[in-house]
């Protein structure tokens, strides 16, 4: 009768050391479980930044598998979304002149007379979500220009609008003469800011006189029907202060700016022959 006895507790003993569990599936206060041990996520609201802490020593071959891939961490955005996300119509525009002219000589009849307005008109265009943002609207840009009208020097009476929408004069010459629309440049202004200019260097005054100049912002739609870009609503317009038309005899070329000179070196289309760049 002792020999059974003494099998029944060598079994025994041996389905106890079976059914024990192994020291590394038990989970620890110092070491994850196989199904959370691949790697944890913290994500701050605040500073919207997240880290991710390293896999266990512990972990099991099933975390590495294909199955259980690493969370993706997105990265904080450089810019604010809602500027990209901002409808162009719901965005606002300001125009500055941040260079008036001074003086220019009148050329009369005489095209090859002509001299330009100096300093070159500048002005300067700042845009914005809806939410205040000042943005570039890199996409926009091509669309929009600016374009120049004449007025009296007390700025009430509109004298000239330009000829550059093609529309038939009556005859008499324009007394506003030269290159009067400008698309949009992105230079440095001389704080190191970059910003968005639009350069008249280019234009000319037929009779003598004290004038102002509007600069109008607007956007192009698309081509009409006789070929030529359809302009949109006026987006925004500023006036120069008044500047004098002189005889050329009496014409002095107000000097070179530092501003006209920094977009020079910058690349912008200026007259380079009224304004030689210098270092």
């Amino acid at each position: 009768m002792n020999a059974p006895s003494s099998h029944v507790k060598y079994f025994y003993f041996a389905f106890q050391a079976c059914s024990q569990k192994p020291p590394s599936a038990v989970a620890s206060s110092g070491h994850s479980s196989p199904y959370s041990s691949f790697g944890s996520v913290t994500l701050s609201s605040r500073t919207s930044s997240s880290t991710q802490s390293p896999p266990s020593s512990h972990s099991s071959i099933a975390d590495l598998s294909p199955s259980s891939p690493a969370p993706y961490i997105r990265p904080q955005p450089r810019i604010q979304v809602s500027s990209l996300l901002a409808d162009p119509h719901t965005r606002s525009y300001h125009l500055e002149i941040v260079q008036h002219p001074l003086r220019t000589a009148e050329f009369g009849a005489n095209y090859l007379s002509r001299v330009p307005l100096t300093p070159p008109i500048i002005a300067r265009l700042t845009v914005r979500d809806p939410s205040g943002n000042s943005v570039i609207p890199e996409a926009e840009l091509p669309f929009l220009i600016a374009h120049l009208s004449l007025f009296s020097g007390d700025g009430y009476t509109p004298l000239d609008t330009g000829s550059y929408i093609g529309r038939p004069t009556n005859g008499t010459p324009p007394i506003l003469y030269g290159h009067l629309v400008s698309t949009v440049e992105q230079l440095e202004d001389l704080q190191g800011n970059m910003g968005l200019f639009f350069l008249f260097p280019d234009v000319s005054i037929r009779s003598r006189g004290q004038y102002q100049l509007g600069v109008t912002l607007t956007r192009i739609t698309g081509p009409s029907h006789s070929g030529l870009a359809e302009h949109g609503t006026p987006l925004a317009s500023a006036r120069t202060r008044p500047f004098d038309a002189v005889p050329l005899s009496e014409y002095t070329a107000a000097p070179p700016t530092r501003l006209t000179q920094s977009f020079i070196r910058q690349g912008a289309r200026v007259l380079t022959g009224t304004y030689p760049p210098t270092r």
